[in-house]
Parts: C-alpha cells; sequence; structure tokens
C-alpha cells in the first residue's frame, strides 16, 4: 500500500510523524488515555437506536488505529483514513495482524474531502477522536453528511489535558503542568507560517468551545447530543497564553439538543503517572515537543522539578482524569 504525500510543510495541517519512528508512535499509544468500554457504548447504544445496520464505519484522523479496532469489533468492515500517509503505515501495521483488508480499508484523505472518495449514503457510522477541532469545519461536516446514510451516526470526540483527580493537587501542582503545556505550544506556535498559525488560530476556538462550534442543521440532522465529562478541567492544549491571539469560542447549541454534563468524575479514563510519566507524555505529545521538553530547557526543566515536589517527590504517582467532549448526531 503506497499513499501520495499531502503537502504540510506550509499548510493549516500542523500535525505530521514519520511511519518509521516506531519509538515515538509507541510511546505514543501508551501515554494516551485509554477510551473505556463504558465510554464507546454510549456511541453504540446510540447508534443501535436510529439503526440495525453495521455494515460500514469510518474512523476518520485514524492516527494509529486505536478506535478503528473498536469499530472492527461491531462493524463488517471500517475504513480508516488520515491526511497524512505515515500515520496511514502505522495503523495499517498495527492493524494487519488482526484485521485483514477484508476488515479493515485505508484511504489517504483528508475529511473534508473523503466524499469524494465514497459513495454517497454508503457509511453506518462516522467517528473522529481528537481530529474534528483540526478540520474547516463546514467542508467536514458537509463531506459527513453525505457519506452517511439516513439513520446513519457522526460520533466525534476530543479530549484536554490531563488533569489531577485529587482536589488539593488540582490546586497545587495542576497550575504548574498548565504552564509546561503552555511553555511547550508557545515555542511550537509563536514564529509559525501564516498558514500554519490559521490552523492552530481554528484549533484554538474549536477547543475553547468544548466542540459547541458545531452547527447541526436541522433539516439535515437530528438528535443532536453533547456530552461533557470533568468541564472543571481544560480541554483545550493551548489557548492564549501560547499562541498570543485572542482565543474566540463560539456556541451553536440549539433549541432541543441534549446536553448532557458529568463531573468532577475523578474516575473518568483515569491513569496513575509519576512525574517521569508526565514528562514521557510531554515528549511525544506533539512532535515538535521532543526537542523542546526537559534536558535542553532550563525553564522547563525546572518548573518539572517544581511539579515532582508538588506531587509528593520522583516515583510518587497520582492519579489523572480527562476532559472530554463527545457530540453526536443522526443524518435525516
Amino acid at each position: 500500500m503506497e499513499f501520495e504525500p499531502l503537502a504540510l510543510e506550509d499548510s493549516e495541517d500542523f500535525w505530521k510523524v514519520e511511519a518509521d519512528d516506531h519509538e515515538f508512535w509507541d510511546a505514543y499509544i501508551a501515554t494516551r488515555p485509554k477510551y473505556s468500554q463504558s465510554f464507546y457504548s454510549i456511541i453504540h447504544r446510540y447508534h443501535s437506536a436510529h439503526s440495525s445496520s453495521h455494515d460500514l464505519a469510518h474512523d476518520i484522523g485514524c492516527g494509529a488505529g486505536t478506535v478503528t479496532a473498536e469499530l472492527a469489533l461491531h462493524y463488517s468492515h471500517v475504513v480508516a483514513s488520515d491526511n497524512i500517509a505515515d500515520h496511514l503505515a502505522v495503523a495499517k501495521s498495527k492493524l494487519a495482524p488482526d484485521f485483514d483488508e477484508s476488515r479493515v480499508s485505508y484511504t489517504h484523505s483528508k475529511a473534508e474531502d473523503l466524499a469524494s472518495h465514497h459513495p454517497a449514503a454508503s457509511a453506518d457510522l462516522i467517528a473522529t477522536a481528537e481530529a474534528i477541532a483540526l478540520m474547516d469545519r463546514d467542508a467536514g461536516l458537509d463531506s459527513f453528511a453525505r457519506i452517511l446514510k439516513p439513520g446513519g451516526t457522526l460520533a466525534a470526540w476530543f479530549y484536554g489535558r490531563p488533569t489531577f483527580a485529587d482536589a488539593a493537587l488540582l490546586a497545587r501542582a495542576q497550575p504548574i503542568l498548565d504552564r509546561i503545556m503552555a511553555l511547550n505550544w508557545r515555542k511550537v506556535i509563536r514564529g509559525s507560517t501564516s498558514q500554519r498559525a490559521r490552523g492552530f488560530k481554528r484549533c484554538a476556538d474549536a477547543m475553547a468551545s468544548w466542540l459547541d462550534f458545531l452547527p447541526f442543521a436541522a433539516d439535515t440532522w437530528t438528535d443532536v447530543q453533547r456530552h461533557k465529562w470533568n468541564t472543571h478541567g481544560t480541554l483545550p492544549f493551548f489557548g492564549r497564553e501560547a499562541c498570543g491571539y485572542e482565543i474566540e469560542p463560539v456556541s451553536h447549541v440549539a433549541e432541543g439538543e441534549k446536553v448532557d454534563v458529568v463531573g468532577p468524575d475523578a474516575g473518568f479514563w483515569a491513569n496513575e503517572w509519576d512525574v517521569a510519566a508526565l514528562k514521557e507524555y510531554f515528549r511525544v505529545l506533539f512532535p515538535g515537543f521532543r526537542h523542546a521538553v526537559g534536558e535542553g530547557d532550563k525553564e522547563i526543566d525546572g518548573l518539572f522539578g517544581e511539579l515532582s515536589e508538588a506531587m509528593g517527590g520522583q516515583g510518587v504517582a497520582r492519579r489523572f482524569t480527562w476532559p472530554c467532549s463527545l457530540v453526536l448526531a443522526t443524518r435525516r
């Protein structure tokens, strides 16, 4: 399987990792939150309430294929797509031992252009994890509406920063973690090309809206549901302190849509990390961080020292939870 490269060097697409960087990908997967079966069950139950068809699902912005693998347990075929060919190569290497091409196929495409690669009204479900804030909103939603069957499901979610579950640590240590986050993103964002800066701005506004920036036209979509967990946490990975420009969240929540806010929930996707694990998380959070985090940046190193002290010292693991927003909608 070969994919033609998309031009990313001076574009609004600011994420790229080479497929042969196995160490990065293994560490990246290991430090992502683990989507729980109870979370997936919300999506599966929602779809089953509107459709009995489980023939074809799409995982858009598939990355290493984590969501693809889950969908393949419930749908006859899954299309994994990504706008970066190297990411598809990683997904195929991870998925191929368990799912041959009769179960999972791969499309190199931006989400906004996916309708030009697949038939109209062909998909039962579209899932997009941690990607919709990076897209051109209107073009993406139009593409999804074209591909979905009537009664088909759109499930889009986005999670934010790791958040201390303990109230005392939330007050004492979270501000330090947030400063580390801001400094890393500041190094990446400031000085970006104008096109790339537009991508960062669009993403920052979308994250700050907790995905409420997504509008669902009543003649195209029905039964819109917006589920949010741990809204006391911070969904945006970067804000004004990192970007240097004003963040402009918007809300298109319409009358009749269901909004469900849960939390604080210390058990939501909970994991335990010490400061070494947090360093690893930051090292692979974004490709541009690898040369900025620790062992070379005195200010960030100093903040990790403060964070270690606030957490109780080296080797002391603390519980983290995650802020998350999930949007569900059914194609009319």
